[in-house]
């Protein structure tokens, strides 16, 4: 038989004991609840005070911080912020395009060069030959 595990609402602060992560939704909220990180029993062998201090701290520890709820519509209606980036990438993306367009240059040259120098190479040999 499973042990039971505490688990505990990151909305309410309700907590309750269940066996299977699956059956862990605060009937207040019907939300998922977070299982805490100790056992069962010593989580019983807390005081009630001390039982919501540990809570309490474990829904301050993951709900966002107050700078982060505050610039949360700013992050989502900075344009001039996202339209700062794409110039900036599209400015890395062309300068990137110049040099790959660069060494295709060279490349072609370099092909075109070594294609002439072999053709000469086997006009001599025709010459070479019939000689």
């Amino acid at each position: 038989m499973r042990e039971l595990s505490v688990y505990y609402c990151p909305l309410c602060g309700r907590y309750a004991y269940f066996q299977l992560p699956k059956n862990a939704v605060c009937h207040k909220c019907q939300t998922k609840m977070n299982l805490m990180d100790m056992r069962y029993q010593d989580f019983m062998d807390l005081d009630y005070d001390a039982r919501d201090r540990l809570i309490t701290h474990k829904i301050v520890e993951s709900a966002p911080t107050l700078v982060e709820r505050i610039c949360a519509p700013d992050k989502v209606y900075n344009h001039r912020e996202l339209i700062g980036r794409l110039a900036a990438e599209c400015s890395r993306l062309e300068q990137e395009n110049q040099e790959l367009n660069h060494t295709i240059d060279w490349m072609h040259k370099t092909i075109w060069d070594q294609l002439k120098r072999t053709r000469e190479l086997e006009r001599e040999l025709a010459e070479l030959r019939k000689s």
